[in-house]
């Protein structure tokens, strides 16, 4: 059964609203009744136990084979084979990984991590095994092009754990509250995806599959899979270093810092998503990609500086609406500062995705290696003489790599370069010094923030730089914020 994309849209955008209103209500309370010391060592272990998944890679072969079975599926032909291999691998991976998370115990209390901490990552085991699964079933949904069922399963899932999280924040008071909401959302997901797919194949019948089609998986699959792999090894080490070097409270500001950014840089990941099927198509009509490049990288710039630019104007009120409290609220300097980075993060996913999907994987891996090596290094070699540098350093390391990222990416693109190059300084500029200034200048806020964030609405206004091709992929409650600013 094939069901409306537009309506997988809308559910997956309704998913990120009502998950960011939950999260309003989770900072409020996390914030109030959450000690930071406490936060800062949930936030490393996660961030151990990540490291230890890294350890445990599917090499991208689940990707390819959910690949194979959509193609399959769309001649009319079985993949009850292909489901199956996705839960061998899923059942196999998640089970060794939860057994490694499980017997590492004696590593978190080496890395100074309280002992009355380590029962986070037997939950943690419990949710990965169990978030595998529903990557199995979610596949096959995808694979079968139930878009609404796959997007509607992860919303239920998420006001589950955000509604259980919330509940026993405000109960037990301890960060056990959130793996244990976290576990509890995936088993509502899973719940969920049975009732409606209301079989389940046995794995053994997908291991054939895996062994035939074994180095054509790993060929396909390994570039996607090593894109992520890099992107989660560079968040975790930096959150590990930094728990090293400058403590547990320092962590927990800056994994708030990256929460505020989360909020901006959403968008980046949504314009890739319709970015990746438009180039597919036009590589596959054997059309020219280079004005649908500058076209989504100029729309993702603009929409990440003006997102950008207005959260520096209204995070200083996170406090004053009591949304942030007690110590957290030295998170929100770090987090207007970081706010400049989605700028840049979003030209270097709309590159990424290219250069995926057009074949040149390699390239693109590449690039993202060099930017997070070089990010991870020079936190390394700022903080080892100079801690006193404390999260600044995290924050010129995340720039740094980010922009030698978006350098290399503009140098190959020789066509756009210009064009972009001036659209990404703009944009990136405005919220910096709005940042910079609401950091050194006292009083500033919120006078200067608000002027800076008008001449970014005025000079959007003025260029009118966002094509209207962009726009009209956008779903209908979207169109017209963003037609005042269209070209």
């Amino acid at each position: 059964m094939r069901e409306s994309p537009v309506s997988g849209i809308l559910f997956g955008y309704l998913s990120t609203a009502i998950n960011y209103a939950f999260a309003l209500a989770y900072v409020i309370i996390l914030t109030r009744f959450i000690p930071l010391a406490q936060y800062g060592y949930y936030n490393a272990i996660i961030a151990m136990i990540g490291l230890i998944g890294l350890f445990f890679p599917t090499l991208g072969i689940d990707y390819a084979i959910a690949r194979e079975g959509a193609m399959i599926h769309s001649n009319g032909l079985n993949i009850t084979n292909h489901f199956a291999a996705l839960l061998a691998i899923s059942l196999t991976v998640s089970t060794l990984y939860a057994v490694a998370i499980v017997i590492a115990t004696p590593l978190y209390i080496a890395s100074k991590i309280p002992s009355q901490y380590t029962g986070i990552a037997y939950i943690y085991a419990i949710y990965v095994i169990l978030s595998s699964i529903n990557g199995a079933m979610s596949s096959y949904l995808w694979m079968t092009g139930r878009l609404t069922t796959q997007g509607l399963g992860y919303m239920i899932g998420n006001m589950a754990f955000r509604s259980l999280e919330i509940a026993l924040l405000l109960l037990m008071r301890s960060v056990y509250a959130i793996v244990i909401g976290m576990a509890f959302g995936q088993a509502v997901t899973a719940t969920y995806f049975l009732a409606r797919i209301r079989h389940l194949p046995n794995p053994a019948r997908g291991v054939g599959l895996i062994r035939r089609g074994f180095r054509n998986y790993i060929n396909l699959g390994i570039q996607n899979w090593l894109l992520g792999y890099l992107g989660s090894v560079g968040g975790y080490a930096i959150t590990y270093i930094t728990y090293s070097f400058i403590g547990a409270e320092s962590v927990a500001l800056y994994n708030l810092a990256m929460y505020m950014l989360g909020a901006v840089t959403a968008i980046g990941g949504s314009v890739s998503t319709v970015f990746g099927s438009r180039v597919a198509r036009a590589i596959g009509s054997g059309a020219d990609v280079r004005h649908l490049i500058r076209d989504y990288a100029i729309a993702s710039i603009v929409v990440s500086g003006i997102l950008a630019s207005g959260s520096v104007l209204v995070a200083p009120l996170l406090p004053i609406l009591g949304i942030v409290h007690g110590s957290y609220v030295d998170a929100i300097p770090y987090g207007a500062l970081l706010f400049g980075t989605a700028v840049l993060g979003s030209i270097n996913s709309v590159y990424t995705t290219y250069y995926w999907v057009s074949g040149r994987g390699w390239l693109a891996l590449e690039v993202s290696s060099t930017g997070i090596a070089i990010s991870v290094a020079l936190l390394i070699a700022l903080l080892a003489p100079f801690r006193w540098l404390g999260l600044y350093a995290v924050i010129v390391s995340s720039y740094v790599g980010s922009l030698v990222t978006t350098v290399i990416y503009l140098t190959l693109d020789r066509y756009n370069v210009l064009e972009l190059a001036v659209s990404t300084a703009v944009y990136l500029m405005l919220p910096l010094a709005s940042a910079v200034a609401y950091l050194l200048i006292n009083g500033s806020w919120p006078i200067y923030q608000l002027g800076l964030f008008a001449v970014v609405i005025l000079v959007t206004y003025i260029m009118r730089p966002i094509p209207r091709s962009v726009i009209d992929q956008l779903p209908g409650f979207i169109k017209p914020v963003l037609s005042p600013f269209t070209s």
